[in-house]
């Protein structure tokens, strides 16, 4: 297996399961309710260790209880964490409410604490790993990071999500191998389908492989000879959605990194986000 190193944003997730989304004013119980360990990065990382890649996580974790948590948790996951930058302040904490009726999930999200630094990334020899992975955010840091990540590697594969729009992150795309995109990133640049979109940003930067994932539709991937593929999501009861994008991206990577094709790759993401969602959580669902 591979040595992949996932760089981004841990969290602690409080999920409240409730009969129906709640309206405005409306006071009601959860059904269920329980704490683990959440962010793009951080949930990645425990997808690929759970399909026995070495892992390493770099990031920031509070110096608090709930850092302790998520720091203690990431470990017991045999995620290596010599990387991890533990930082005075609080920790990232979402707040998630998962709709029985669907599974859908709605996050309010409460950050207080500095974004990862390049200088602390810049410390690491990455020259040592197989796959370098990013969660897009903190552009400026992010810029630095990849920067050094280039002057240091050989021709390890880099890859990018790119969840949210922010200012300059698109511009780091020439710079990495593979781009991730949901919809809702589509959908905020205007577009209403996974093959336009990704079409127009190959056009816009250049000849990077891509994803973009459309929920219910499935997932669509352009290589960088311009061929789009589509693979069907599965036809399942939704259970919780909550981290089926980074199953995919994980499961995307661990497919590529242990030599499928393009093609092959996204389909193995689709079928394992769909095992994910018919759970919750993030364990046991890779064996089924």
């Amino acid at each position: 297996m591979s040595f992949i190193l996932v760089t981004g944003n841990a969290t602690l997730d409080i999920v409240n399961v409730v009969e129906h989304y709640p309206q405005e004013d409306e006071e009601m119980r959860a059904v269920q309710q329980w704490r683990e360990t959440g962010g793009n990065a951080a949930n990645v990382a425990q997808v690929l260790a759970a399909h026995l890649h070495r892992c390493d996580f770099c990031g920031l974790i509070a110096q608090d209880g709930d850092g302790d948590h998520i720091f203690s948790a990431l470990g017991e996951k045999s995620i290596g964490l010599e990387y991890a930058v533990r930082q005075t302040g609080k920790s990232p904490v979402s707040y998630i409410t998962l709709n029985q009726q669907n599974g859908s999930r709605t996050i309010v999200h409460h950050r207080d604490l500095v974004e990862l630094a390049a200088a602390d990334f810049c410390r690491i020899p990455v020259s040592h790993y197989d796959w370098l992975h990013f969660e897009g955010r903190n552009v400026a840091e992010l810029a630095a990071m990849l920067a050094y990540a280039h002057d240091n590697i050989f021709d390890q594969p880099v890859s990018l999500e790119i969840e949210k729009v922010r200012d300059g992150l698109e511009d780091l795309i020439p710079q990495v191998d593979l781009v991730m995109f949901p919809r809702a990133y589509a959908q905020a640049h205007g577009f209403q389908d996974a093959e336009s979109f990704l079409r127009d940003r190959q056009a816009k930067h250049g000849k990077v492989w891509m994803t973009c994932t459309w929920g219910a539709a499935g997932a669509w991937a352009i290589d960088q000879l311009g061929v789009v593929f589509h693979a069907p999501a599965l036809a399942v009861e939704v259970v919780d959605t909550l981290g089926a994008g980074d199953v995919f991206n994980a499961c995307l990577i661990h497919a590529l990194a242990t030599g499928q094709l393009l093609e092959e790759a996204l389909y193995y993401a689709v079928k394992m986000a769909g095992r994910k969602v018919q759970q919750h959580g993030l364990s046991g669902f890779i064996t089924k």
